[in-house]
């Protein structure tokens, strides 16, 4: 009886601890939130529309704005407003951002560019998104000798011009034209597959041919190649390289893939000097 007893006093002294335990760890964390919400609260948030995160240690806060007021399939930009801990800007920091999808656990190969505009304010461009969902943009901030990470949920990512999956329309009805003007006029555009018809789940390259509108060759343009699926909201895996060849107004385009049959739009955004457009061809693929 005596040991019974001995026995079962001591697993109540044990239930005791782990209830006190368990209400420690509770009080922990809602004081831990609460720091944060008081952190949080102590830093400036300036635009009402942003989206405002306070780093993980507490060094920065940072501050999202989308310009474009949504976020798509391709390249997207956004600003970033840093501040310290003192709620002062941060002028001179080294920003690494990563675009990263949970839900496949991956994210993109190509870097995002940040340039610093002054005032705390830095601009980054080239966020590749390649497929629709939730994404996250990874930062890591340096500042000195001060480093510190943040995870920032973004707004969900639609596709190329829609927010949700679009329907194809009839066969028929799609023009797979492989010649276009571009959509304010400044350019003709043409472009021929070294493989054909064009395969699904294989390398190829295209031949770009960009023309002004009176035919003269464009020469020293910036392209950028976006591909989109409307029906599914994907994606090329990886943007494809463009340079331009020794032919004046040819530029090869390497790497693109084509992961799904059926309908694809792919979009080239070109710039030379202060002319800004882009050109969209179709494509039906079996």
């Amino acid at each position: 009886m005596r040991k019974a007893a001995i026995a079962l006093l001591v697993l109540v002294m044990i239930g005791r601890a782990a209830t006190v335990t368990a209400l420690q760890v509770q009080e922990n964390t809602k004081m831990g939130g609460r720091e944060d919400e008081m952190r949080q609260a102590s830093m400036t948030q300036h635009y009402e529309d942003s989206i405002f995160k306070v780093t993980d240690n507490g060094e920065f806060s940072v501050e999202v704005l989308l310009p474009d007021k949504k976020l798509e399939i391709g390249a997207n930009r956004v600003d970033l407003i840093i501040h310290n801990r003192e709620d002062h800007d941060v002028a001179g920091a080294r920003i690494m951002v990563e675009p990263w999808m949970p839900a496949v656990g991956h994210g993109v190969m190509e870097k995002p560019i940040v340039n610093e505009k002054g005032g705390g304010l830095y601009s980054v461009s080239n966020i590749i998104f390649s497929m629709t969902g939730d994404w996250l943009l990874r930062l890591e901030i340096s500042s000195g000798a001060t480093s510190d990470t943040v995870k920032i949920p973004m707004p969900a990512v639609g596709a190329m011009g829609h927010t949700q999956a679009m329907k194809a329309p009839d066969n028929t009805k799609i023009d797979t034209s492989t010649e276009a003007a571009s959509v304010r006029g400044h350019y003709i555009v043409s472009y021929r597959s070294d493989i054909e018809p064009i395969p699904v789940n294989s390398l190829l390259n295209w031949d770009l041919i960009v023309k002004y509108a009176d035919g003269r060759p464009v020469r020293d343009a910036a392209i950028k190649i976006l591909g989109d699926m409307p029906e599914h909201g994907q994606g090329f895996p990886a943007g494809p390289e463009v340079s331009e060849t020794m032919t004046e107004g040819q530029y090869l385009v390497e790497g693109l893939e084509f992961r799904m049959p059926g309908w694809w739009v792919v979009t080239i955004h070109i710039t030379a000097g202060d002319m800004v457009d882009h050109v969209s061809f179709n494509l039906l693929l079996q």
